[in-house]
């Protein structure tokens, strides 16, 4: 069924924050994002440890092909972080996590971002997703007009010049 989001929380630790307040470090959201993924992989894609070993082998690679941070406001040491998940932009050798990240509560949204993720054969050629994990990115596929691949950048870019603009 699309639509499903994954969620995992995740409280603020002191070595997560700058030592003067308290306040989380801006890229320890791109690991959270990492963290989020990884759990994701482990828990929903069917026969991770089958994935793994090909990986292990030599025979499959997936990559971060890119990635993308929008801040909105701070976190602090002993927040809990709620970050959620879903794909978007399915296509034959990548797909996008996209990546939303609340404060305490999910009424209070600071942090989104996402990354476009490709398979290769460990040469540099890319490949097909495996099937299995296709299903999965399908099941979790959002169904926001804003994160069609064409979009993406776009309407994050337009949000940013607008914060932006009310900060000067």
């Amino acid at each position: 069924m699309a639509g499903k989001e994954f969620v995992l929380k995740h409280t603020v630790y002191l070595n997560e924050t700058n030592a003067m307040a308290g306040v989380v470090y801006f890229a320890n959201f791109v690991k959270w994002q990492g963290m989020t993924r990884e759990e994701f992989f482990i828990k929903v894609f069917p026969n991770w440890a089958e994935i793994m070993k090909l990986a292990t082998d030599g025979f499959v690679n997936m990559i971060t092909v890119e990635e993308h941070s929008f801040f909105r406001r701070h976190a602090f040491f002993g927040d809990v972080m709620i970050m959620k998940l879903q794909t978007a932009n399915l296509r034959k050798c990548s797909f996008d996590l996209i990546f939303k990240v609340f404060r305490n509560t999910e009424d209070e949204l600071i942090y989104e971002g996402w990354q476009r993720l490709t398979f290769d054969d460990c040469k540099g050629n890319f490949i097909p997703i495996p099937e299995p994990i296709r299903q999965s990115i399908l099941d979790y596929e959002t169904s926001n007009p804003d994160y069609k691949k064409k979009t993406i950048r776009r309407e994050k870019e337009k949000e940013s010049e607008t914060l932006t603009a009310a900060n000067a």
